[in-house]
């Protein structure tokens, strides 16, 4: 009885938020009824499940996302899958509140932060996919929850797992691995005791150095993938100029054979019938060709610097636009859309693996190869995602919002005190950049990887109006202000 009295009192504090949370919930179980089982993302979703079913990671992505799903196997079901995504969703938001009230925050700002997570149609669609970024994100935001939960002493525990957490997506996607970077770089700045930042780097290196392992056993080879130069070479493909950058012989294979105004996005380099890299050996993702195109896409860098800027500048542009830029093309936009979600973007036949082909794959892992859509259903999620998302040029004002509650630290004396510099906003805002500017500078802008730095810019819009707790003032500070007075000794040691 107590806890029910508990959980209700909870429920009447949290008013607001609770009904946003069952109504996204709602929302959820609606996808889940309309969409059965899951919708599939082509030969990226393949890929995945044949991780699970096969026990070795993939050459051309990472397999930590093929290594949750290996984990999920035993039920035999992509219903499960995307089931355990949705709650990740939520989940996410939740996040956000929570953090959000901790920096008192009003019940109402606190919940208005997280209603993107919630409701945001895109959102619902990708954790209806086989696809790692939810999973991806989850982990991120559970890292940054971790990293500004305690204003001040953070426990060494928490440093830890916050580490841990970021290591183990990136080896669900790249980007995790300089976000760890970054948090390694936040822990120097916030001048953290040397044990809690080399237990951290230790523990860190536990799941990387596992995952390298993985893959040496597989391929003889200690590396994440066969792929990051090739994906960094598709980057320089709508600029390189051969006759500038002049390739070894060796290389000269890869360079764009089509003229500059009538190149397709970067990366669709890799996947056009006439890629030059037909002009490399079999397989595709090898490590000599990877080692090649790598070398290529470096000295093409080098070569045409400015190139490089403006294709990364336009790039990261798209993630601003008010309407969703159908880049690289149509073809890959539409799949983020429930209304092409029982089209089926690759033939059943095509064969993923030797011996396995992508409906062998989706059968021996669920019994089911299609996506079916059930009305009303499917029919209001098509008519709500014309409507309800979180455009781009709104992203764009969080994300400002974000850095004025650094710049507003930085004014207020937080420069001279490394234990608040940039304010509790300050990793999610600068794990939000790292979210949106990596992945254009190694391969190509995708709606997709806007939608993964969604949440850290929600949390960091939010933490621009976090008010310092009583026991943070000096006595006599109004309770509005930011207060200037030093961490207590010895607290920046334990963070």
């Amino acid at each position: 009885m107590t806890r029910i009295l508990t959980a209700l009192t909870a429920v009447r504090r949290h008013w607001i938020f609770a009904i946003a949370l069952c109504l996204g919930l709602a929302i959820r179980v609606i996808a889940m009824i309309g969409f059965p089982p899951a919708i599939w993302f082509g030969g990226d979703s393949a890929s995945y499940l044949s991780t699970a079913l096969r026990h070795a990671p993939g050459t051309s992505r990472l397999s930590g996302y093929g290594v949750m799903l290996m984990v999920l196997r035993p039920f035999r079901s992509f219903t499960l899958v995307v089931g355990v995504q949705h709650l990740l969703g939520l989940a996410v938001a939740v996040m956000i509140y929570a953090v959000a009230r901790r920096y008192r925050l009003p019940a109402w700002g606190a919940a208005l932060a997280a209603l993107p997570v919630l409701f945001d149609a895109y959102q619902i669609q990708l954790e209806h996919e086989i696809l790692p970024s939810v999973p991806f994100g989850f982990l991120v935001m559970a890292a940054v929850t971790l990293i500004v939960w305690w204003r001040r002493d953070r426990p060494a525990w928490a440093t830890v797992t916050a580490g841990v957490l970021l290591a183990v997506s990136a080896t669900i996607w790249p980007v995790g691995l300089p976000l760890l970077l970054l948090y390694v770089l936040y822990l120097l700045l916030r001048r953290t005791g040397w044990r809690a930042f080399a237990v951290t780097v230790v523990a860190a290196a536990v799941p990387l150095g596992g995952y390298l392992f993985w893959f040496n056993s597989a391929y003889g080879e200690f590396a994440f993938s066969n792929s990051d130069g090739i994906y960094l070479w598709s980057r320089t493909m709508t600029f390189a100029n051969c006759a500038v950058i002049r390739p070894p012989a060796s290389e000269a294979g890869l360079c764009p054979h089509r003229p500059l105004t009538g190149r397709p996005a970067a990366s669709s380099f890799i996947w056009i019938p006439d890629t030059p890299l037909n002009n490399l050996p079999r397989p595709k993702f090898s490590a000599r060709n990877n080692s090649l195109a790598m070398n290529f896409a470096l000295r093409a860098i080098s070569a045409q610097p400015g190139g490089y800027a403006r294709a990364v500048a336009g790039n990261v542009a798209k993630s601003f636009t008010w309407n969703r830029p159908a880049y690289p093309s149509h073809l890959i936009t539409n799949r983020y859309e429930f209304r092409y979600a029982t089209k089926p973007t690759v033939p059943p036949g095509l064969v993923v693996i030797p011996g396995y082909t992508l409906a062998s794959l989706q059968r021996a892992y669920g019994g089911v190869t299609t996506t079916r859509a059930v009305q009303p259903f499917s029919g209001f999620l098509i008519g709500y995602q014309r409507y309800v998302y979180l455009r781009g040029t709104l992203l764009g004002v969080i994300l400002l919002i974000g850095l004025a509650g650094v710049v507003r630290s930085w004014r207020r004396g937080g420069i001279r005190r490394l234990a608040d510099w940039g304010g509790p906003g300050l990793f999610p805002w600068a794990a939000t950049v790292a979210l949106l500017i990596v992945p254009v500078l190694t391969a190509d802008f995708d709606p997709r990887y806007v939608l993964i730095s969604m949440p850290a810019a929600c949390l960091a819009g939010a933490l621009a109006f976090a008010r310092p707790a009583a026991a943070d003032r000096p006595a006599g500070e109004p309770a509005g202000a930011v207060s200037s007075r030093p961490a207590a000794p010895g607290a920046t040691a334990r963070r």
